[in-house]
């Protein structure tokens, strides 16, 4: 017994601390297989049941592994996903799938890697990975999390279906990490994960114009298959089909707002609402502009010749090792992607609105590539497929959520910015590259403008961590902020009023202007937008306190991680605020998935009902957002209503900068809309060949060694695809590789990065400022020991000097005028040679201060002489004339140094006629010394 009770003190401990840092908890014990089987369209299938650990969550039960779709592989690479063929027997889904191939970052140097990202980020990463490693070309798979029996509930009462897009980037991550066990039986939804092809299986396009209408966004066409298994099956799992909520976070918002546009979705029969987090196909990112150029390196790479057309050239690629494909040197310019959406005429489209030049949106020509072709930027491409008539008329068909958070730029500074903040230069190179990959006119212009938007001039001295904040507004307001909420503005242009009837229930008063029917104008008002902020940061994150809600951070409270202690990569130690927090959060998103408004109990569901009211935070009402007052929830522990979320910034970005985004006049000559080239030249794509290695050991938390193809470091900063620098390539054009190499890596003059320009001045000030001290206090020690020594030598004349002081406080003249007057004189040649003797009788001028008592009669160094010193004459009256002499500190040439004892006597009783005694006896004395 007592050997088991040490043992339990020594393991507890550890447990402890391994929980609190984060390490992975020991696996729980083998899943309960469910008695249950479902049968889908495709064959039959079986779970398991998981039981949170919370006494408020009812048993999930768990699909995993579920195929939506025929392997893409063979001749079905490169091709729109085909149905899955039936299987017999029981399927057992206990397993997750393989994950699309992927290339994966590189964290084993962790030192070189946080040159690159931020600790936070990395910490992340390293929680993520290992979900990542299993790949394989055979991926389309999807995740189901249901409320257990939810199989057996009749029509009337099945549960939303609830379907998540990862993000994090379009050429890594995958589904699988994301647990929706609790978000499940907390909110009552049907959740389901998807896996979707990335990178260049996923969006390679060698699109040209002899084919425009050829299929190359194979990533959203596995969205879309996906979309229409759960169309089929969803109602054997409990859920209904009718009722299903698209939900994307970062890169995955992009993708679900081209689903909600295309014209390859059929309207209102796949999803009815949509939630927008962090991410818009309005970013510019969203979509490559120009995705041959990255085709024909594949090609190239793939031994496969550019010049085909695009039939023969995927026939060619379909032939190639994958590795041949994976390992291809493309890299993506900072703040866009290689491969991601483009245009491929099927499910982008921009219709005639490039073409047509009356169609209503003003952008200008294109520009001219490389090859001379006119070319379109990404903005201008985005625009003729999101803002178009139709494709705005196809939005307002759905209710929209859509969000932010604080930080959504965080992923662009390494360790070193977040820690020390980055300096002005630094500053204009991040935004330089930014400006550079992201607009096509007046680039000089518009850097200036962000610079000049985003600078506190208030602030004289700026600091590099104030620098870094604003360099973090600047791009997470154009990123995202921005065209999220022109989303939103677009979405509720048409019906901004929409909200006065589904929330002051006025029924009358549409019902008779529009002349429809109740029912007509019911259905076509509640599509409703609501926007939010989330505004908390989790206490013991990942990140720094500073900069609030990171990119990302809300997703744990989405899916109840703080309920159950942590869930797969999420953090595992959570305060009870934040439990309250994720409770809110779950109710506002699954009354959102049942009704389309966050606000709305689910009175027909009694287990949902005793679900809210055991949420220990009273949800406040969330505002339908429009386009006049613009409400907006601000998620937190105390959740506020507020309005107009940053609207000056947001003006800057969508009102000044398009303005400036003009191509002006045929006689703005092209290289004006140029910027100034950097310091460090940027090779051609062909002459770079990263290493690839087919396979790498890459760790996990459990010290396993998984196979998995690795690049240096690629898209480590999504889904913005921020500073995405290989940790041993050479830079590429107008990427922050460039940045980094030519602060640390140069051979010539390597300019001083952020931290060590500002060590080095504060250096200097410290330094100027010691020698200053250290002369004023050699000038102090100088005045006292004269000051001493004329104390010592008064001593002996204090007889022969007191006959003195009483003529002084008479006011009469000293009988020995020209004894006098000469030791005066000698005196005050000496004063001029003394510096300290001449500032100290500056100072006392200066600021006219009465001397202490024991400076009023100070013996002179010479007793002989100085024992009949004369007082000092009056100071002279500050006239008009003199003025200007007197604040510019210069003296008349006829005026003596005072020294302190004619300074510091009482000059009160001094007349006019002593005045013309004083100067008779100067006279004289310069007749005694011819």
């Amino acid at each position: 017994m007592l050997l088991l009770q040490v043992l339990c003190f020594v393991s507890l401990p550890a447990l402890a601390s391994r929980l609190v840092r984060g390490d992975a908890a020991p696996p729980p014990p083998p899943p309960l297989i469910s008695s249950r089987v479902v049968r889908t369209k495709y064959g039959d299938i079986r779970g398991f049941i998981v039981t949170p650990e919370s006494r408020y969550l009812e048993p999930v039960e768990v699909f995993r592994g579920i195929p939506y779709a025929s392997p893409p592989v063979g001749s079905l690479r490169f091709m729109p996903p085909v149905s899955g063929a039936q299987w017999s027997g029981v399927k057992i889904a206990e397993e997750f799938s393989p994950v699309c191939p992927q290339v994966l970052p590189d964290i084993r140097n962790e030192t070189a890697v946080l040159k690159r990202i931020s600790k936070g980020r990395l910490e992340y990463l390293k929680r993520i990975l290992p979900f990542l490693t299993n790949q394989s070309e055979d991926c389309l798979y999807l995740n189901i999390y249901a409320p257990a029996q939810a199989g057996v509930r009749d029509a009337v009462a099945r549960y939303p279906v609830f379907v998540f897009v990862h993000g994090e980037s379009y050429e890594w991550s995958s589904g699988n990490p994301y647990d929706g066990a609790v978000l499940a039986s907390h909110a009552g939804l049907v959740v389901v994960t998807i896996n979707y092809r990335l990178g260049v299986l996923g969006f390679l396009n060698p699109r040209s114009d002899e084919y425009p209408r050829s299929p190359a966004n194979y990533g959203l066409m596995d969205q879309i298959a996906a979309l229409h298994w759960l169309k089929e099956n969803a109602a054997v799992f409990g859920g209904d089909p009718s009722n299903v909520t698209l939900m994307g976070h970062g890169t995955g918002a992009a993708c679900v707002h081209f689903l909600l546009t295309s014209l390859a979705v059929p309207e209102g029969l796949l999803f009815h609402r949509a939630i927008l987090m962090s991410g818009s196909g309005l970013s510019p990112w969203s979509l490559v502009a120009d995705p041959n150029k990255y085709a024909a390196i594949v090609a190239s790479h793939a031994n496969c010749s550019p010049e085909l057309t695009p039939p023969a050239l995927l026939r060619c690629l379909r032939e190639r090792p994958l590795e041949a494909l994976l390992s291809a040197p493309v890299r993506a310019p900072d703040f866009a992607y290689a491969f991601g959406p483009s245009v491929d005429g099927v499910v982008i489209d921009t219709g005639d609105m490039l073409a047509n030049p009356d169609s209503g949106f003003e952008w200008g020509a294109g520009y001219r590539g490389p090859s001379g072709k006119e070319l379109q930027s990404a903005i201008n491409i985005i625009n003729a497929v999101l803002m178009r008539k139709s494709a705005v008329a196809q939005l307002t068909k759905y209710d929209l959520m859509l969000g932010v958070t604080k930080a959504e730029a965080y992923f662009a500074f390494s360790g070193d910015d977040v820690q020390y903040g980055i300096e002005a230069d630094r500053r204009s190179k991040i935004l330089k590259a930014f400006v550079r990959n992201t607009y096509n006119y007046h680039l000089s212009e518009i850097l200036a403008t962000i610079i000049n938007e985003y600078t506190d001039w208030e602030r004289p001295v700026q600091h590099p961590i104030n620098i870094r904040d604003e360099t973090l507004e600047a791009l997470s307001d154009a990123q995202v902020v921005a065209p999220i909420v022109l989303t939103a503005d677009t979405h509720s242009a048409l019906r901004r009023n929409s909200y006065l009837y589904v929330f002051d229930y006025q029924t009358n008063t549409f019902g008779s202007s529009n002349g429809h029917n109740v029912a007509d104008t019911q259905s076509a008002l509640r599509r409703n937008s609501y926007l939010y902020v989330f505004d908390y940061q989790t206490k013991y994150g990942d990140y720094p306190q500073r900069q609030g809600c990171i990119h990302g951070e809300e997703l744990p409270y989405i899916f109840g991680a703080p309920l159950v202690g942590g869930l797969a990569h999420f953090p595992r130690n959570y305060t009870k605020a934040e439990v309250a927090l994720s409770e809110s959060v779950m109710l506002y998103w699954g009354n959102f998935a049942k009704t389309g408004n966050p606000n709305e109990a689910q009175e027909s569901d009694p287990i949902r009902a005793g679900r809210q009211e055991r949420v220990r935070q009273k949800n406040i009402e969330w505002t339908a957002y429009e386009a006049v007052h613009k409400k907006y929830l601000n998620i937190d522990t105390k959740s506020k209503l507020k309005n107009h979320y940053r609207a000056h910034r947001l003006s800057f970005w969508l009102n000044l900068v398009p303005d400036l985004h003009r191509p002006g006049g045929d006689d703005v000559p092209p290289a004006h809309h140029q910027l100034d080239a950097d310091d460090t030249a940027q090779p051609t794509l062909k002459t770079f060949s990263p290493p690839f290695k087919k396979s790498t050991d890459v760790i996990t938390d459990a010290a396993v060694a998984t196979k998995a193809p690795v690049l240096s470091v690629l898209n480590v900063t999504s889904p913005l695809n921020f500073n995405i620098v290989g940790l041993s390539n050479p830079p590429t054009q107008s990427s922050s590789s460039e940045v980094q190499k030519s602060e640390h890596g140069s051979t010539t003059n390597p300019p001083e990065d952020g931290f060590a320009a500002y060590s080095t001045a504060l250096s200097v000030t410290i330094a100027i400022g010691c020698s200053l001290l250290i002369l004023n206090v050699l000038i102090f020690a100088g005045v006292y020991y004269q000051r001493d020594k004329t104390r010592m030598n008064g001593q002996d004349g204090h007889a022969n000097g007191s006959h003195l002081k009483k003529r002084a406080e008479n006011g009469q003249m000293p009988n020995n005028i020209c004894g006098d007057l000469e030791g005066a004189l000698s005196y005050q040649t000496s004063l001029k040679n003394d510096p300290a003797t001449i500032l100290s009788h500056h100072h006392t001028h200066s600021h006219h201060q009465l001397p202490p008592p024991e400076f009023a009669d100070l013996p002179s160094n010479n007793v002989a002489s100085m024992a009949t010193l004369p007082r000092a004459p009056p100071p002279p009256k500050i006239g008009k004339s003199n003025i200007n002499t007197l604040a510019s500190g210069q003296l008349q040439e006829n005026q003596p140094l005072l020294s302190h004892q004619m300074t510091l006597m009482n000059t009160s009783t001094l007349t006019k006629k002593n005045t013309q005694l004083n100067a008779k006896s100067s006279v004289t004395m310069e007749e005694l010394r011819v």
